[in-house]
């Protein structure tokens, strides 16, 4: 069988992008492993670095900001000349007309996510933490596969690891770092530092800035900061507690679980940010603004104080999640074929 990937994603601050995305489907794609994948990929900036850390190589590039029209044509062409089987498409503001058109030309699975899982594909996926375990359907007859059981994540997470604990805190804003907090972590990090130690992973778009690389040199054995990981499972094991932003890191966090701080990079995670809270997994620190710093400061000063008391004890994150939304597809697509 051959599969299309669809994504987007990169280095863009006006656009709530960053790299959950592409990483999304990269980890879904590893699950269908006997069968021939192709990416078709809006690159806003980096992206390439990502797919050549996990070894892809097969992807084809959109223009950025390419029109719903222009976009299902060329989704289409693709389609047709490389007699593709199953598209998958995991990528922002998606509109339902273009998902709709490709559902009758090919079986279409859609990835989404927060409380909205009404698209027109044969399969919707949403592994958002505010959703119940269950597969359901929607007003469109979709199936829908929704709730944390069904968030994507690497394969690495099904293995358990026990590391001890080296790092008071990890500092991970997901691939690409838009509103520059752990720049603007410059004017606090320095109080901190005597008595915690401290681990920043910058994410592969993001840059280290002039004043981090000081801080690290003054700090040499309290802080250290690296550009990209291969392994954040271990990264995570290895901390007693995560400042991250509300995207899929959360999920890793929470998996692992590791207590962590939610600084939102941008609008759509405030609504994630707030559902980790209510269940007790995370401190919803909110959006990105001129209050950030301050709100970073607190918290930092409540894990100094031991104030940080989260009750980590239900199991809400199945690490097999990518596992179940390939067997549900593979499933749904021989029930197709048998009904033809």
């Amino acid at each position: 069988m051959k599969i299309l990937f669809r994504t987007s994603g990169g280095a863009t601050a006006n656009k709530e992008l960053g790299t959950g995305h592409i990483f999304r489907t990269i980890n879904l794609s590893k699950q269908f492993k006997d069968h021939k994948k192709l990416f078709l990929v809006e690159d806003y900036g980096g992206v390439k670095k990502i797919f050549q850390s996990n070894n892809i190589l097969n992807i084809k590039f959109l223009k950025p900001n390419i029109s719903i029209k222009e976009d299902y044509e060329e989704t289409l062409k693709i389609i047709k000349k490389e007699k593709i089987d199953l598209i998958i498409i995991d990528k922002i503001y998606t509109s339902k007309i273009y998902i709709k058109k490709l559902k009758k030309q090919i079986f279409t699975v859609y990835i989404t996510d927060l409380f909205d899982y009404e698209f027109p594909a044969n399969i919707v996926v949403n592994g958002f933490i505010g959703l119940k375990n269950q597969i359901t359907s929607n007003k469109y007859n979709s199936k829908c596969l929704v709730g944390p059981s069904f968030q994507i994540l690497s394969n690495k997470y099904k293995n358990k690891l026990k590391i001890k604990k080296n790092n008071d805190l990890l500092i991970t804003l997901g691939g690409y770092d838009a509103n520059k907090i752990i720049e603007n972590l410059c004017s606090i990090l320095p109080n901190f530092l005597e008595k915690l130690k401290i681990k920043i992973i910058l994410g592969p778009i993001t840059k280290k800035s002039i004043c981090l690389t000081k801080i690290e040199r003054k700090f040499k054995n309290k802080l250290k900061i690296i550009k990209y990981t291969k392994d954040l499972r271990k990264e995570i094991i290895q901390s007693k507690i995560g400042l991250c932003a509300g995207g899929v890191t959360t999920y890793e966090f929470a998996t692992l679980k590791v207590p962590f701080g939610i600084i939102c990079q941008y609008k759509h995670q405030k609504i994630t940010a707030s559902e980790w809270e209510k269940i007790g997994y995370g401190i919803n620190l909110g959006q990105n603004d001129k209050k950030s710093i301050k709100k970073i400061e607190e918290f930092l000063e409540n894990i100094l104080e031991n104030k940080i008391n989260l009750k980590m004890n239900r199991i809400l994150i199945n690490s097999n999640g990518a596992e179940k939304i390939k067997d549900e597809i593979l499933k749904s697509l021989k029930e197709e074929e048998n009904n033809k």
